[in-house]
């Protein structure tokens, strides 16, 4: 029995040793996992952050390619802008000179149309005066 419970003791002693080798083995294989996870986070972050600095670049680089596309688009419009208000101008301007002419026109044959007036109701006063004047001569020289 002695040689059976010492046999029994170095089993239970090899036992309890293997469970401490196996548990320091299975801390030091947890260790460098823990330390591999992080890494890998740590490239994961990484390239997250390159590529999100790459799409902010891009972005930025569209945002100022639209920003001068914007201002081209812009400028040319204040040109077209400019063009045709000059145009208007020049038709306005063109219109006053025209209705200027039209104007003097109008009240040049205002002015000849009343001489005129004037003229034929002076012809007519004269012939009235002409007759008036023939009907008092004609009874004065008759003998009554």
């Amino acid at each position: 029995m002695k040689h059976f419970r010492s046999l029994m003791l170095l089993l239970v002693a090899v036992f309890a040793l293997n469970v401490g080798v196996v548990s320091a083995q299975a801390a030091e294989g947890e260790k460098p996992l823990v330390e591999e996870a992080e890494e890998i986070n740590k490239e994961k972050i990484e390239e997250a952050k390159e590529k999100n600095k790459e799409a902010k670049e891009r972005t930025h680089e569209k945002n100022k390619e639209r920003g001068e596309l914007a201002k081209e688009h812009g400028l040319e419009r204040l040109e077209k802008v400019k063009e045709k208000n000059e145009e208007r101008i020049e038709r306005a301007e063109a219109k006053e000179v025209k209705d200027a002419e039209k104007a003097v026109l109008k009240t040049q044959k205002e002015k000849e149309k009343a001489e005129k007036k004037k003229l034929h109701e002076e012809e007519v006063a004269k012939k009235k005066e002409e007759r008036e004047k023939g009907k008092e001569g004609g009874e004065e020289g008759e003998p009554v």
